[in-house]
């Protein structure tokens, strides 16, 4: 519930940043849209993104674990590993290659990938748990259904940190005071994008 409701205000967060700003991108909108859940509307958007920059980074990744909660695994797989040469050390290329290999069972991948991300030191609550499923992936055997059941716990493990980090950044990043108004100045040269809460402002 908590996790839920904290995504949920995120996500509201981030798309009335892009609407007050006015410059709403192909790109920007699928980070609404995958932080809302509407994975097939941000995996468009992500395209469109790349149909105009095919080799933006952060455009192939984001489709790429897109693919992955969208369950085509393979789609995913091909889209990180393209990614993973040029940012050999970005711990969210290396989980969820590793995530969907363990569900595609080829284990030996998925160990690889997953030894690398515990070696970028991640989160401690998420490198623990990683930590774990090495273990289990190197003891025996696994199930499809446990397979599944590890990746999804390491997945929300991972979204929790990054939500808890989301939010103390927000916290701690410079603010200003607009109060008492009720609402944020209008747009001006230089300033795109919004963060708003009870009179505080954020430009970015």
């Amino acid at each position: 519930m908590r996790l839920a409701a904290s995504r949920q205000s995120l996500a509201v967060a981030a798309l009335v940043m892009v609407a007050l700003a006015g410059c709403a991108t192909p790109y920007s909108q699928a980070l609404v849209a995958a932080r809302q859940g509407r994975y097939v509307d941000a995996s468009v958007l992500y395209e469109e993104a790349l149909a105009r920059d095919p080799d933006r980074l952060d455009a192939i990744v984001q489709l790429g674990i897109v693919r992955y909660k969208l369950g085509a695994l393979d789609g995913a797989i091909e889209l990180l590993e393209r990614a993973r040469p040029r940012a050999p050390a970005e711990p969210t290329v290396r989980l969820f290659l590793a995530l969907a290999y363990l569900r595609k069972n080829n284990l030996a991948s998925a160990d690889e990938h997953l030894t690398t991300f515990v070696a970028l030191n991640p989160d401690r609550r998420v490198s623990a748990l990683a930590e774990r499923t090495l273990a289990m992936i190197r003891s025996e055997p696994l199930s499809e259904q446990t397979r599944a059941f590890a990746a999804a716990s390491l997945e929300n493990a991972l979204e929790l940190a990054q939500e808890v980090d989301a939010w103390r950044a927000f916290e701690s990043d410079g603010w200003y005071f607009w109060g008492p108004y009720p609402y944020p100045p209008a747009p001006y040269p230089g300033c795109c994008w919004y963060g708003w809460r009870g009179g505080w402002l954020r430009c970015y």
